[in-house]
């Protein structure tokens, strides 16, 4: 069984009704090295399994283009879907610029609510899910 929660220097993981939700530590900065360790504590995380993934991005202050490319993808790896969750313009026109550059095949979307960004994800699980046989 799944883990529901887990910790690490830079982010807060959890899981929801098998929705990935990570939300990273006020005033974190994200180097290519920081991002390798997210990426892996995640996958761990999900036991290497595909989920759709909250991520709330609205405390982190900083992250550098290394770790972008690196999240763009190698970061990609088990997402079904990506919901961000944002608190400015400015972020979203960062997101926006991201997603447009990185023609990722994952379906990914910012969002201000998060009732909003949950709707966006639960499309994206999977049959057995949406008849209720949820993690937690």
């Amino acid at each position: 069984m799944m883990r529901i929660f887990f910790e690490n220097e830079y982010a807060v993981y959890s899981v929801e009704k098998n929705i990935v939700h990570i939300a990273y530590k006020p005033g974190i900065a994200i180097n290519r090295t920081a991002a390798i360790q997210i990426v892996k504590d995640r996958i761990a995380f999900q036991e290497e399994q595909s989920y759709p993934i909250l991520c709330d991005i609205r405390q982190l202050r900083k992250i550098d283009k290394p770790a972008r490319d690196y999240l763009a993808l190698e970061g990609s790896t088990l997402v079904k879907a990506l919901a961000f969750m944002i608190d400015s313009p400015v972020t979203d026109a960062m997101i926006q610029f991201y997603i447009r550059t990185n023609h990722s095949s994952i379906p990914t979307a910012s969002f201000y609510q998060k009732e909003k960004a949950i709707g966006f994800l639960q499309r994206f699980l999977s049959f057995l899910v949406l008849l209720g046989l949820f993690i937690i």
